[in-house]
Formats: structure tokens, sequence, C-alpha cells
């Protein structure tokens, strides 16, 4: 059941290129990571201009009017994933990100968060549990 957090800047991309992203996102996880679509979850963070710093000055102030901001942060229970998969879901997940909103090499951030099993889950129920009761 990975856990996807997508933050972008307050305003900076329509609703339509914000479907393709959630659409896009979950097919790499399905596709790369071999997770079930129907488990996982995306959120979109949009932040304002004030809300986001990079340099130690808050973006209002600076001058990346043309460029995308964006962080993709990935969480999934520890052990499920290889570093080779790691990668591909970051290159993939950049390349998605470039498709649609354009270039920005410097400030796409990816995260993929590794959790013990005992300390996340869905519905009351850790990822632990969840997963003795499959077996």
């Amino acid at each position: 059941m990975p856990f996807v957090n997508l933050k972008l800047l307050k305003g900076q991309v329509s609703s339509e290129q914000k479907k393709k992203l959630i659409e896009g996102i979950t097919d790499l996880i399905v596709n790369i990571m071999g997770r079930d679509r129907n488990f996982t979850v995306i959120t979109v963070d949009e932040l304002g201009r004030d809300n986001w710093a990079i340099g130690g000055k808050t973006l209002e102030h600076t001058s990346l009017e043309c460029r995308v901001v964006s962080v993709v942060n990935i969480k999934v229970s520890k052990g499920t994933t290889n570093a080779d998969e790691m990668a591909r879901m970051m290159k993939a997940t950049k390349d998605l990100l470039v498709g649609i909103l354009g270039n920005s090499d410097e400030t796409n951030y990816f995260i993929i968060d590794e959790l013990n099993s005992d300390g996340w889950g869905y519905d009351g129920l850790s990822m632990t549990d969840r997963g003795k009761m499959e077996q």
C-alpha cells in the first residue's frame, strides 16, 4: 500500500495536469514497484510561494517564475522495494513530471521512505497485522 504525497506550488498546475500526474504516478507505482493500483494512495498539497524556500529564501522572493517546483514522497513498507526499483521509479517520475509540467532540473525532489511495517497502516491495522491476516 504505497502512500504518495506530491507537493507543488499553488497555481503551478491545472486540474488536467494534476489528474495526469496522479494517473501517471499510479501507473509507475504499479508497473515499476509491482504494487496494487487499488491500494495506492496519492495526495496533492499545493503550497504558496511563501511556504516554500530554496537556499534560505522563500520563492516569493526568487526568480523561479518559469520553473516547476515539486516534491514526490513515496512511503512503502521496509524491505518491499529494492534499490533498482527505487532508482527506476525516481527516473520515471522525473520523466513524467517533465512530460507534463516541463523541465525543472534543480527543483525536483524525490523521497522514497521505507517504513517499519509495525509503524504504519490503514483502517486501524498496521501493515504487519495486515500481512498476518493475508497468510
